[in-house]
């Protein structure tokens, strides 16, 4: 009997919080943190030429790739840097990318200026238009980018 009404306060407690009985769903990932190329909506970013070299997958808006806020400590923060093998592997992204794919259903901008300004190169939604290629604005010349979902 005493497990019973220990087992009914807890749902009214979980209840009251409005846990009990809720999904868990997955969450996004936080803005400008690193990702298997080719999932979770990220930027692939790579060192070489027609999506060649080492890459790295980046989700979301960066504000400068010199710094990764997801990355940070007391000495502050790390800079992006690719990650897989081939040319490139270690070298700080910043003014150090050829080529992109994007693997999300929202365009991606990689942008001249930290802060997402100056000139721009635009890659369409996964599966339509131009969604990868080489850089032509921002050719070794990378600053920052941005996912332009509106609700993301």
């Amino acid at each position: 009997m005493r497990t019973k009404s220990i087992l009914l306060s807890l749902v009214a407690v979980l209840s009251a919080f409005g846990l009990y009985g809720a999904q868990v769903s997955a969450a996004a990932p936080v803005n400008g943190s690193i990702q298997t190329c080719g999932t979770n909506q990220s930027l692939c970013i790579y060192y070489n030429s027609d999506n060649k070299g080492s890459r790295v997958g980046i989700y979301g808006k960066v504000h400068n790739y010199d710094a990764n806020p997801t990355m940070c400590s007391s000495q502050g923060c790390s800079k992006y840097s690719f990650q897989t093998s081939g040319n490139g592997y270690g070298q700080y992204i910043k003014n150090n990318a050829a080529s992109a794919y994007n693997a999300d259903f929202h365009p991606y901008r990689v942008y001249y200026n930290s802060g997402w300004s100056g000139p721009v190169d635009e890659f369409d939604p996964k599966g339509y238009g131009t969604y990868f290629g080489n850089l032509v604005r921002t050719y070794n010349q990378n600053a920052s980018q941005q996912n332009m979902c509106a609700e993301c």
